[in-house]
């Protein structure tokens, strides 16, 4: 369940990211970098965050040499 969580922010933030750019070749230079900052810095992130704490016992932490 919480990989479908990461998979609809990271789809949303590459979205954004896309749009941004397009409109960027538009000439748009409000709506550019508000979906650009949107994507690479909040929705992204946020995505990573979510399957790193997924909730599966730690498993994703390093073992300290052991």
């Amino acid at each position: 369940m919480k990989q479908t969580a990461f998979f609809r922010l990271f789809l949303a933030g590459l979205a954004s990211i896309i749009i941004g750019y397009v409109t960027l070749a538009a000439g748009s230079m409000t709506w550019a970098p508000f979906l650009l900052v949107l994507g690479y810095c909040l929705l992204i992130p946020w995505a990573l965050f979510k399957l790193g704490h997924s909730g599966n016992g730690g498993s994703n932490t390093a073992s300290g040499g052991e």
